[in-house]
């Protein structure tokens, strides 16, 4: 009987740890989904607009690269395509409903967002992290931040601070929407 229960520990053990290292091991596979967030073999026009993020470190703009969320075989939901901070949310018509976050995006980017970390930025000793959405305070969860058509989302990370920090200007030609 005791040898019994030693073997089904064992063996329940051997299945956690299996389904542990498989379950690790999938979240790093390429084209995954992200945050309920598909990548498909083209781009899906169904749901269509862009928003625009701009993070500043210490007075300095920093570059959100260049093709995040865009792998050889497929494109997530939340991508970029250069560096001009501007994010495309296309997503199947399915997901029009869907409110997409600028978490969501970050997690398809595989970096942190907290109020301690923005991307490979710590917060911490002095300084502070201020949030902007269309050149208005925001003293939320910069996490939870629903994108939407045209909106400019400034993270801030200082001191020094831009009081508001300059606004986006959309080439309307190129993003109608």
């Amino acid at each position: 009987m005791v040898v019994g229960g030693v073997f089904l520990a064992v063996f329940l053990g051997l299945i956690v740890a299996y389904k542990i290292a498989t379950n690790q091991a999938a979240q790093g596979i390429p084209g995954r989904p992200v945050a309920s967030i598909s990548c498909d073999s083209g781009e899906q026009l169904a749901t269509h607009y862009h928003a625009h993020l701009q993070i500043l470190y210490h007075g300095q703009p920093v570059n959100v690269p260049a093709q995040v969320g865009i792998l050889s075989s497929c494109f997530y939901w939340l991508h970029t395509h250069d560096t001009t901070g501007v994010l495309h949310i296309e997503a199947p018509k399915s997901q029009a409903a869907r409110q997409f976050t600028l978490r969501d995006f970050f997690r398809v980017w595989g970096q942190p967002l907290s109020s301690k970390q923005v991307a490979t930025f710590p917060i911490s000793g002095s300084d502070q992290l201020q949030v902007w959405v269309d050149g208005k305070p925001y003293t939320g969860d910069p996490g939870k931040i629903v994108l939407s058509s045209h909106e400019n989302v400034v993270l801030e990370v200082g001191p020094p601070f831009t009081d508001p920090p300059p606004a986006y200007v959309w080439d309307t030609s190129t993003y109608a929407q």
